[in-house]
């Protein structure tokens, strides 16, 4: 049986001095992990009694406790509720609302919750006494995580993981990406990212000193990857396209291994990454939070089509359905179905959601695919209209609201054009008062949305096109934004 944050103690008694989480100046032994998980444990049960099953929310900076708050509460048989600071208020009000959390932990810097029930902030939690510890019967198929991402509709919806789907899954990937225990591994991203999270809850559980910035900023990647040594890096295409636009001093000579995921990455980039770290394995895998890792290809390796997901990762299988549920032919596209020990438990309070995913042991996220005549699996389309962009999912019809809500605005459409830094580049398209500028725009989105879900290009139309039954043809507009040259917004 596996479990978050076990093998933490394991840790703390084999090597109690080596470095476990480095932040800048800050630097928390595998003994000293251990301790203010141990400690934030009691003082959690002098509030909640019994931490099995409670549902504990927090809102913190990237740091070392911000994962001391992970693995305590997930060790501990309680479910942890990351909430991300650049969502806005009522984003968050509506994530609280559907996780109804027993308590909630947040950093009065990044926002206040003083009015909320059961909310305190990291100085009131600290200050806590101490309960021993009640005996608890932990199972491998309990929750441990509820991680919120965007609906179809934009809104949030929180995925729920047990113990197993991730814990078991940690010795596959440090074999597919060769992890060592005495690797120096960096994760420059958002913890509320699972891309992040789970590259450095699996650092962790390894034994490996994990390396963490504040935010993620180019000059300061180089610096840590320089003078630490780091030898794993975990990025997203736009952190690489950030990476080698900046001027840099040295070759980051021990990095031995780069792994991307979040976003599609661009060939040419691919290729310039290669040329970046030429002694490094870089890998791209696939997969969703919902799904974990579904494939995985080596950018260095042999020359897959574009849309090309790689091979299977360990334990996975796939399969690609038509509408009556039949395999789909070479050639023919259909859903991409997912079966391993590795998918999400289903979705919070959403049972028709979570039906709408699963065929038995098998789920989607609505990607499309086919497989060639080599067998490949090639992606021909993204669920729904979802944007990528940065390694972050953005739903235009949520930022089409907040847009429709300006009262010089008629009718708009938010669009994922092709980007060499972003991925994609969430672009507006609108009809609507000829005086109107952009900036009020800007300024209008930015007290609504987050700031990665604002669009990055306003372009202004006289009319839109449409399909025959009436509706905005999204294909033909995105196809006429990539014809026109030279607009500007």
């Amino acid at each position: 049986m596996a479990l978050i944050g076990e093998r933490i103690h394991e840790k703390a008694r084999c090597f109690p001095e080596k470095e476990a989480v480095v932040h800048g100046r800050t630097v928390l032994t595998y003994e000293e992990l251990l301790y203010q998980m141990m400690t934030l444990k009691r003082q959690c049960t002098y509030q909640l009694g019994s931490m099995k099953g409670k549902k504990i929310s927090f809102l913190l900076p990237n740091g070392p406790e911000w994962l001391v708050v992970f693995l305590a509460v997930s060790s501990s048989g309680g479910i942890v509720i990351p909430l991300d600071p650049k969502w806005p208020k009522s984003q968050l009000d509506d994530v609280l609302l559907d996780a109804d959390p027993d308590l909630i932990i947040y950093d009065k810097d990044l926002t206040d919750l003083s009015g909320r029930d059961h909310a305190y902030t990291w100085d009131e939690i600290s200050i806590f006494p101490e309960l021993e510890l009640p005996a608890e019967q932990i199972n491998d198929d309990d929750i441990f995580y509820i991680g919120y991402t965007s609906g179809t509709t934009g809104r949030p919806k929180g995925f729920m993981r047990a113990h197993a789907s991730w814990a078991d899954c940690f010795s596959e990937g440090a074999e597919v990406f060769s992890l060592k225990q005495e690797d120096r591994i960096f994760s420059p991203g958002p913890l509320v990212h699972s891309h992040f999270l789970y590259a450095s809850i699996q650092a962790l559980h390894l034994g490996t000193t994990l390396h963490l910035v504040s935010s993620f900023q180019a000059e300061e990647v180089w610096r840590v990857l320089e003078d630490k040594d780091i030898t794993v890096l975990y990025i997203v295409p736009t952190m690489f396209e950030a990476l080698k636009r900046t001027e840099i001093s040295g070759h980051a000579s021990y990095l031995k291994t780069m792994i991307s995921s979040g976003a599609k990455w661009e060939k040419p980039s691919k290729r310039q990454a290669s040329q970046l770290f030429p002694e490094t394995d870089i890998y791209e895998f696939f997969g969703a939070s919902e799904l974990s890792f579904v494939s995985v290809q080596t950018v260095s390796g042999r020359n897959l089509p574009d849309g090309a997901i790689g091979t299977p990762f360990p334990q996975v299988e796939w399969s690609i359905r038509i509408d009556a549920g039949d395999e789909a032919a070479e050639g023919e596209v259909g859903m991409l179905f997912v079966k391993s020990p590795w998918i999400f438990e289903g979705y919070l309070n959403r049972p028709e959601q979570t039906a709408e995913m699963f065929d038995g042991d098998w789920a989607t996220v609505g990607d499309l695919a086919y497989k060639n005549e080599r067998g490949q699996v090639i992606l021909s389309g993204r669920k729904q209209n979802m944007i990528i962009s940065g390694g972050l999912n953005i739903y235009p019809e949520e930022v089409e609201r907040v847009i429709r809500d300006h009262p010089a605005i008629d009718e708009v459409i938010v669009l994922g054009q092709p980007d060499s830094y972003w991925g994609e580049k969430v672009t507006a398209v609108y009809t609507g008062d000829k005086s109107l500028c952009v900036d009020q725009l800007e300024l209008f989105c930015k007290q609504w949305l987050p700031k990665y879900k604002c669009p990055k290009e306003w372009v202004a139309v006289a009319d839109f096109l449409y399909t025959s039954s009436g509706k905005v043809a999204r294909k033909q507009m995105l196809d006429w934004l990539a014809e026109k040259e030279g607009f500007h917004g």
